[in-house]
């Protein structure tokens, strides 16, 4: 256990300073060859060594200074807005395919024998192949197709724009469909074949009621994969959420994310090198920290994985 504590911590802090390298070196020499539209004229664009602006824009970091966007925000204040935007909306979405998932998982099992519900096959095979941007553009197709026909009419549900109110419910419901399924499907399956070990059987027939078992043996020793799987669904969560936002038009991580990476002509930031480096540092700070600490408590409930 500790050694695994010493090898992530001194290895997150390497991981993020390359990330961050990285994400500043592509900007820098990519970004004004996307902006001339011509690749051909990169042997014509030159630059400036890029280690001493590079160490110049570490030491501004030190001294918290992150750089300032080209419509005067900086870049510090413009991450904070658009993540306090988008952890909500993650947190929502998490807690709801926790909540769903689990409820879902825990019906789908069938106890003489122990099986999946065939109901749960089905829903779960539906929910993997159906990614949260598709799902996400059948909303708004629906929600535009329901204008056309009721002209005047506001929508119930808004399918743009902001605000912690009806404004969640269809980005909600697009990020939580595939987080959900995995999390019932992972639940269900590990059940079923804890349910078929030897020691349920010796259990039962010593007369314990089959949700005792459950509650006090099974469920115990299927917690650590139902953990590192919502781990997964939350990392999953972040990944879709570019595209989801930019869909929803939420001003969130994910939207500044799309408009810092694609060029288009209402695009004033693209491929800013201070901006992307400090967007790609969060990211990779955030998954190696939800690795970490889903690795960690399944570590803690697990002492077989202690060893690891």
């Amino acid at each position: 256990m500790t050694r695994f504590l010493v090898r992530r911590v001194l290895t997150i802090p390497f991981v993020v300073l390359l990330a961050n390298f990285f994400g500043y070196v592509y900007a820098f020499y990519v970004g004004p060859i996307h902006l001339t539209r011509n690749p051909y004229a990169s042997s014509r664009i030159e630059l400036p060594p890029i280690i001493p602006i590079y160490v110049e824009y570490l030491k501004g970091i030190t001294r918290l200074e992150f750089g300032v966007m080209y419509n005067g925000q900086t870049i510090a204040e413009a991450i904070l807005k658009t993540g306090i935007a988008s952890l909500g909306l993650i947190a929502i979405s998490l807690t709801l395919s926790v909540i769903v998932g689990l409820f879902l998982g825990l019906r789908a099992v069938k106890v003489d024998p122990p099986k999946v519900s065939l109901w749960l096959t089905v829903l779960s095979t539906v929910g993997l192949a159906s990614p949260s941007f598709y799902i996400g553009i059948l909303f708004i197709t629906f929600s535009i197709f329901l204008l056309f026909w009721t002209p005047g009419i506001d929508p119930v549900i808004p399918f743009q724009g902001f605000g912690w109110d009806a404004h969640l419910i269809l980005p909600v419901l697009a990020l939580m469909v595939r987080p959900t399924v995995q999390i019932a499907q992972m639940t269900s399956g590990m059940l079923s074949s804890e349910l078929e070990k030897q020691y349920i059987t010796a259990a039962r027939s010593f007369g314990h009621s089959l949700k005792a078992i459950r509650g006090r043996y099974a469920l115990r020793n299927i917690t650590a994969p139902v953990i590192l799987t919502i781990a997964g669904s939350l990392r999953l969560l972040v990944a879709e959420l570019i595209i989801v936002e930019r869909l929803f038009s939420w001003p969130g991580f994910g939207r500044l994310i799309s408009s810092t990476l694609v060029l288009t002509s209402h695009t004033d930031n693209f491929l800013e090198p201070q901006l992307v480096a400090a967007l790609l540092t969060i990211l990779v700070a955030f998954f190696l920290l939800v690795d970490f600490a889903a690795s960690f408590m399944v570590r803690v409930i697990d002492p077989r994985l202690r060893a690891a």
